[in-house]
């Protein structure tokens, strides 16, 4: 509260000293630090933006987490890198302040909620300041959304692209597609083909772990899935995706089926190898993370297991997506705003209430015909 209280004092001041809009901006800054779901969300925003201002520099503000998905997509100039540590305190908050006044951004769309932000950018002299309005609102940040030229507030009833389309619409923006995009590193197809060398089709992600591990499949589950797919589709070949600390859950689950054929790809490849993987996949496994939107991203047909989550603001959109979720009087849980990472009940009832045969059956579902020859 006292930045707020500072800026405040200092208003007529730092208005005094603030640029005006220019007619062609030359430098545009997102600030999008949320996790690798959340940045692939926000690729409609980077698209729509390049189509309006082909000359523009466009950058993005991210956290370490979204980093390596970013730095593959074409519409962005720089990515800028900055974690929770380094905006800490006061110095924290000053170095921000000096990168953006020396970047000298014409504009600035604003996805994150903080009190940071508005306060960096108003401080920096960022002529146009348009930012997302949360639908859970904390008091301190209400009195500090004063400091933004024009917000869009997101309902928890509608997708949050959509609120993103409309802040872009506040500002001007009118070339607005809403799909979201992923891109491959260069040399990630030569290192798939290596690790899928021998093996066949159909191929089918799994998602072994989350970054918020209230969403995640237990082990138990995993393994009565996969043993419902091996009874229902003894063709197929599961690749167990997730990172090295997942490694050993995928290896106590590729332990359950001697003879079958699984292939472990937890911590083997960097985030921006995964399109290139998952690109290989006939059906991809998932719960809300980040991977399950790569994969919905490329157009891999997939299940979509959503416990805790608000599906009406965040959910997979490809016309082969599945949602599986099921309702106790808690949930929805979690939502775009405000995210728990421990369980209200404890007894994770929107998780344990579905059944791996339910979810086996979508997936074969999304799966081609079984070559009976084989």
């Amino acid at each position: 509260m006292i930045y707020l209280l500072l800026t405040w004092l200092c208003w007529p001041v730092v208005r005094l000293f603030s640029r005006s809009p220019s007619t062609v901006p030359k430098r545009i800054l997102v600030i999008q630090r949320a996790k690798i779901g959340d940045a692939i969300c926000s690729t409609p925003v980077f698209r729509s933006l390049s189509l309006q201002f082909p000359d523009v520099e466009i950058d993005v503000l991210a956290g370490p987490a979204a980093k390596d998905i970013l730095k593959t997509n074409p519409h962005l100039s720089r990515v800028e890198v900055w974690a929770d540590a380094d905006l800490a305190g006061w110095r924290g908050k000053w170095r921000l302040i000096n990168m953006l006044r020396i970047r000298r951004y014409d504009i600035v769309f604003c996805l994150n909620v903080g009190l940071i932000y508005p306060l960096a950018c108003f401080w920096s002299g960022i002529p146009l300041r348009y930012a997302v309005r949360p639908n859970f609102l904390g008091t301190t940040y209400r009195l500090a959304c004063s400091l933004w030229t024009a917000m869009e507030t997101h309902d928890g009833c509608r997708l949050i692209g959509d609120t993103y389309g409309a802040l872009l619409r506040r500002a001007g923006v009118g070339h607005i597609d809403a799909s979201k995009e992923v891109f491959p590193a260069p040399k990630a197809a030569s290192k798939v083909a290596t690790f899928l060398t021998g093996s066949h089709r159909p191929r089918i992600g799994i998602g072994v772990g989350a970054g918020n591990k209230l969403k995640a499949l237990r082990p138990e589950m995993l393994g009565n899935i996969l043993a419902g797919l091996f009874e229902a589709r003894p063709d197929s070949i599961p690749v167990l995706i997730g990172t090295t600390g997942d490694q050993e859950v995928a290896k106590d689950l590729i332990a359950q089926f001697p003879g079958r054929t699984i292939l472990n790809a937890c911590g083997i490849f960097e985030l921006d190898e995964m399109p290139a993987l998952l690109q290989q996949f006939d059906a991809y496994l998932g719960v809300d993370s980040g991977i399950t939107y790569m994969a919905d991203a490329l157009g891999i047909p997939l299940v979509s297991v959503a416990g805790p989550c608000n599906m009406q603001e965040t959910r997979p959109t490809g016309p082969k997506a599945v949602v599986i979720q099921k309702f106790p009087p808690c949930a929805p849980c979690a939502h775009i705003f405000r995210a728990p990472y421990r369980c209200a009940t404890g007894d994770l009832a929107c998780l344990r209430s579905i059944q791996a045969d339910e979810v086996v059956a979508a997936l074969c579902s999304l799966l081609p015909e079984m070559d009976s020859g084989r």
